[in-house]
């Protein structure tokens, strides 16, 4: 799907791409860089190798306080007010589950690492990379990739080479405007998954990343079919909210907030069926989706783990491991070797 096949839209900043704006982000995290190296030389009287040096591990000093703070945030839920409501209490990190100080360090230093390549690599310049095709006769469960808030197809490079040499058809969709409304974003995910219905001959399972988990939601809540998906397998959704929604710009961000109106409604629309057809794949150390227990989903299936930030969980063997088996546990099927 391209920019030329979306609705006109009057939220802020329609026509904007994720691209774009992580090529902005990228021009100017690179300004900062030659600012801090020319300062460093010009009043540090440093040789420029070692004004370099410093401009580098400020940048890097930079991802580490900001990913921090996220994390902080995210497990915290600093400045957000939790419902007095057990539906949407936050929830216990389980004792098996905790990674005590130096699991949280690894834990923040590869979220640091993910968020580098995802943001200023991949989704700034591999934004029309082609998916690798499905090997084998693609016979398996085509998927339909979903994005989260403010990020495009990209992010799904890493894992959609290895479901596709699994044998699955893999498509993607960036869903625009950047700061629009969720259940827009479910008509365009529509349309998709009725294309790819008609080409392979069976419904799409839609794999989704933080928000699209909630775009995926979304669609069943508005579909007149029983459900026109094979499933939907979440990564990171903040299905009760997230407390970082107090950080971001759109109207996505507030239907995001914790125990939103707007989410209150979606699940009050669910019957036991539809949660069913869902599978909820998070982290109880999310850097971006929290505190404890926001993807917790009631009646859907549940894979936890431990030890994987946000945007890790896109790049995760464990997670990608974990897809391939509940593709296969949909399908019925063994699970295939690994690539």
């Amino acid at each position: 799907m391209t920019r030329a096949d979306l609705p006109a839209s009057s939220a802020p900043l329609a026509s904007l791409t994720a691209a774009n704006a992580r090529r902005i982000a990228v021009v100017l995290q690179c300004a900062a860089m030659l600012t801090v190296a020319w300062a460093a030389h010009r009043w540090g009287a440093l040789s420029w190798p070692g004004s370099a040096a410093v401009a580098a591990g400020a940048l890097i000093l930079g991802y580490l306080v900001s990913v921090g703070w996220a994390f902080l945030i995210a497990s915290t839920s600093l400045g957000t007010a939790i419902p007095d409501d057990p539906v949407w209490d936050r929830i216990p990190v389980p004792r098996e589950q905790r990674i005590g100080m130096t699991g949280f360090i690894a834990c923040w230093l590869r979220e640091c690492v993910s968020v580098a390549w995802m943001f200023n690599v991949l989704q700034p310049f591999r934004a029309q990379a082609a998916f690798d095709a499905a090997a084998i006769d693609g016979a398996r469960v085509p998927v339909l990739m979903v994005h989260g808030y403010g990020c495009n197809r990209a992010v799904w490079l890493p894992m959609q080479r290895h479901l596709a040499a699994a044998g699955h058809p893999i498509e993607a969709i960036d869903l625009m405007p950047l700061l629009g409304d969720i259940d827009d974003y479910a008509h365009d995910i529509a349309a998709v998954v009725a294309r790819m219905t008609h080409t392979y001959g069976r419904a799409p399972v839609l794999l989704c990343h933080s928000m699209g988990g909630l775009a995926a939601r979304a669609l069943l809540r508005q579909s007149t079919d029983i459900c026109p998906v094979a499933h939907v397998i979440t990564l990171g959704t903040p299905h009760r909210g997230t407390a970082m929604a107090r950080s971001g710009r759109g109207r996505n961000v507030r239907q995001m907030a914790w125990a939103s109106a707007w989410l209150r409604q979606l699940a009050a629309s669910e019957t036991p069926a539809v949660r069913a057809r869902i599978t909820s794949v998070f982290s109880w150390h999310d850097s971006i989706v929290g505190p404890a227990g926001a993807s917790w989903l009631e009646g859907a299936r549940h894979v936890p783990f431990s030890g994987i930030g946000h945007v890790s969980l896109l790049c995760d063997a464990r997670v990608r491991d974990a897809v391939q088996t509940e593709l296969a546990r949909i399908e019925g099927k063994p699970l295939p070797p690994s690539a």
